[in-house]
């Protein structure tokens, strides 16, 4: 059981952080622009992600109208996700934040609104693939899901901190981060596809 538990929370972990490496470097260039008044962007931020996990449930609970033996199809979703991300790998992955970045800090940095709207619309990724996982999920690994998605809200939170005093890392972030997303998002996938009779059905 400990080792399901374990497993579970690396899970969510790992999704976390496969579908938010766009928001870490957002969090990190808007923090280094605030030059200390990071108040606002840690309400903006919890917000967002707020937002992001009730919708995240809300397609969960959606998804479990359909059939249990269909469920397990969800998981087609991030393996999609995956395929398109390791599609786009030879691309400027890194220009689209570059700009919303630049974008959101000239038009109201201290509005924790503003933060809280641009990472909800850069988070569609982190729905498509935290609404199966709760779909797929029975309502013990529903409350790990839960607790690891606000728990991975705050360390977000301190890895941008730390980052803003280590900008050049930015770059390894963009560069090693769109590398690492696909392959994670492929493999939450395949976990829902292969798992779901044993993981929503009780006892």
């Amino acid at each position: 059981m400990a080792l399901e538990m374990l497993t579970a929370l690396g899970l969510i972990a790992a999704s976390f952080a496969a579908t938010n490496f766009d928001n870490l470097a957002l969090l990190t260039s808007w923090l280094i622009a605030a030059r200390g008044h990071s108040t606002p962007i840690f309400i903006g931020h919890l917000l967002g992600m707020f937002v992001l996990l009730v919708l995240s449930f809300i397609f969960g609970l959606a998804a479990n109208l359909v059939p249990i033996d269909w469920i397990g199809f969800l998981g087609v979703i991030p393996i999609i996700m995956g395929l398109i991300g390791l599609k786009r790998l030879h691309g400027d992955s890194g220009a689209s934040t570059e700009t919303e970045s630049t974008r959101v800090s000239k038009t109201g940095l201290a509005f924790p609104l503003s933060i809280a709207t641009t990472q909800v619309a850069n988070g569609v990724d982190t729905v498509l693939v935290f609404g199966p996982l709760f779909a797929d999920s029975s309502e013990a690994i529903d409350l790990e899901i839960l607790i690891g998605f606000a728990g991975m809200a705050f360390v977000w939170f301190g890895l941008a901190r730390f980052l803003g005093t280590h900008a050049a890392r930015i770059k390894i972030i963009d560069r090693y981060g769109h590398l690492i997303s696909p392959i994670v998002m492929i493999i939450v996938g395949l976990y829902i596809l292969s798992d779901t009779q044993t993981d929503v059905l009780p006892g």
